[in-house]
C-alpha cells in the first residue's frame, strides 16, 4: 500500500487521505534525498539493483526523450481516467504480474529485464518506468545527493560502474534527477570521488543550457498531447460500445470490483488479489495481460471472504463489507438444458443445487434444475461442480448486495 505507482492512481480516481499521505511523505523523501524509492522500496527497483551489480560496465545512456513521451501519454491517458500506460509500464504491477501469471510470463519477463539491465543498466528506471520518471521531476532539485568534489582523480570507475550512466567525469557533474542511489559509484572509488553534498547552494558560475532536461520537456509535451488525443479517442470507443445493442457477456470481476468500464480503466493487473485469494480462483486473464477475473475451473469464491476487496491499492476494488458477502452479487448463472446429463440421458445428478448457498437452484419432482437467478450471488459453486458445463457465471455491469431492491446501486 505504499508504492506510489497505485497511491497516485488511487488518490486520482478515489480520493482518500491514506493515498494522499502517502503521495506526499515519497515526494518529500525525494525532494530532500533523491530517488531512495527505486532502490530501497519498489520491489522491482530493489530486483533490479541486484541485477545490476552483473551488468556490463562501461557508461550508460540516458533517453530522455523517450522518458519524456511515456511520461506524458501516461498524464494524458490519467486525464481522461485511463491507467493504461500504468498497466503496461508499472513496476509494482509488473513484478507482481511476473510473480502470479502464468509461469511462462514470469520466466520471460524476469529473461527480458535481466538481458537488459545487463547490457544497459538500470534504462528501465531511467527512460521507461513511469514512476520513476515522475520522481525525475522532483529529484532534479533534491536538498541531498551525489557531486563530485574537487579532490576527485578523475579515475572513471565511478562512471564505468554508474547503472544510470548519471554520472559525468569530463563535467565533474552527477545528474540527481536520473540517480536512483543505488551507491554502487562508492563502491568502487579509489580515493575521494562522489559525495552526499547539499546541494541548494547558489551557484558560483552561470550554467550552460540543460539540454538534456530541454529534450525531456519537449518530448513530454509531445507524449502528453499524445495521451489526450489517445484517451478521447479511447474514451468515444467505450461510450459507443456501450450504445451496441449486443452487449458482451462479461467476465466475473473479484468481489468489490467497480463499474466494469471504470474498473478497466483504474486496474493495473498488479496481481495482488491473486496472490491473496484463499481460494485461488483470482487469475490474471488473458493470457496473463489483462485484468483479474475469476476462474471457476480451479474453485469457487468464498462468502465469508472479502480479502481481495479490501487490499486493491488502485481502487478498482472498493472494500466491502465481510460479514454481507454472504449476499454480495458479483455475477448470475446461466442454465443451458442441452447440455445437463438429466435432460439428456435421464440420470440423476442435482451437484449445483446441492452446492447453491442461496438455494438459487432447487430441483424439480422429475430431478431436473430450476434456476431462480434473482437469488443468484455468481459465487460459481455451481460450474465448478457442473460436469457438463450445463452451468455457466458470467459477471455483471454492477455488483450489488442482494437485498437491495435497486441492483443498479453500485457500491
Amino acid at each position: 500500500m505504499c508504492q506510489l505507482g497505485p497511491a497516485v492512481l488511487r488518490a486520482f480516481f478515489s480520493f482518500g487521505l491514506s493515498a494522499l499521505a502517502v503521495v506526499l511523505t515519497i515526494a518529500l523523501l525525494t525532494l530532500l534525498f533523491g530517488r531512495l524509492f527505486c532502490s530501497f522500496m519498489c520491489p522491482l527497483g530493489s530486483a533490479l539493483s541486484f541485477i545490476a551489480l552483473f551488468s556490463k560496465k562501461g557508461k550508460k545512456k540516458i533517453y530522455p526523450f523517450i522518458g519524456g513521451l511515456i511520461l506524458g501519454a501516461f498524464l494524458g491517458f490519467l486525464a481522461f481516467g485511463l491507467a493504461f500506460v500504468f498497466r503496461l509500464l508499472d513496476p509494482y504491477s509488473l513484478f507482481g504480474r511476473s510473480l502470479t501469471s502464468p509461469l511462462w510470463f514470469g520466466i520471460v519477463f524476469l529473461a527480458v529485464i535481466f538481458i537488459v539491465t545487463f547490457l544497459f543498466g538500470r534504462l528501465f528506471c531511467t527512460s521507461i518506468c513511469p514512476v520513476g520518471l515522475l520522481l525525475s521531476l522532483t529529484a532534479r532539485r533534491s536538498a541531498f545527493g551525489l557531486a563530485i568534489p574537487d579532490e576527485c582523480v578523475h579515475c572513471g570507475k565511478c562512471e564505468r560502474a554508474c547503472p544510470t550512466g548519471c554520472i559525468d567525469q569530463k563535467q565533474s557533474k552527477v545528474n540527481n534527477a536520473y540517480c536512483v542511489m543505488c551507491l554502487d559509484c562508492l563502491t568502487v572509488c579509489p580515493k575521494t570521488g562522489p559525495t552526499f553534498s547539499f546541494l541548494w547552494k547558489k551557484p558560483e558560475k552561470e550554467k550552460a543550457p540543460d539540454m538534456e532536461r530541454r529534450q525531456f520537456l519537449i518530448s513530454l509535451s509531445v507524449g502528453a498531447a499524445a495521451g489526450l488525443a489517445g484517451g478521447g479517442l479511447s474514451k468515444i470507443f467505450l461510450k459507443k460500445s456501450l450504445k451496441a445493442p449486443e452487449e458482451k457477456e462479461l467476465p466475473v470481476r473479484p468481489p468489490g470490483a467497480i463499474e466494469e468500464n471504470s474498473f478497466l480503466a483504474k486496474c493495473t493487473a498488479c496481481g495482488l488479489c491473486v496472490s491473496k485469494c484463499p481460494q485461488k480462483v483470482i487469475s490474471l486473464g488473458p493470457a496473463g495481460f489483462g485484468s483479474p477475473r475469476l476462474d471457476f475451473s480451479k474453485g469457487a469464491c468464498s462468502l465469508d471472504c472479502a480479502l481481495c476487496s479490501s487490499i486493491c491499492p488502485t481502487g478498482a476494488l472498493r472494500k466491502i463489507d465481510p460479514e454481507r458477502k454472504k449476499s454480495f452479487v458479483i455475477g448470475k448463472a446461466n442454465f443451458n438444458a442441452k447440455k445437463c446429463i438429466v435432460f439428456q440421458s435421464e440420470g440423476a445428478c442435482g451437484r449445483c443445487a446441492k452446492v447453491c448457498p442461496t438455494s438459487a437452484i432447487t430441483l424439480r419432482a422429475n430431478g431436473t434444475p430450476k434456476l431462480e437467478p434473482e437469488m443468484c450471488l455468481g459465487c460459481g459453486k455451481c460450474q465448478n461442480v457442473c460436469p457438463t458445463g450445463a452451468m455457466h457465471v458470467a459477471g455483471v455491469k454492477i455488483q450489488y448486495y442482494l437485498e437491495d431492491l435497486n441492483q443498479g446501486a453500485s457500491l
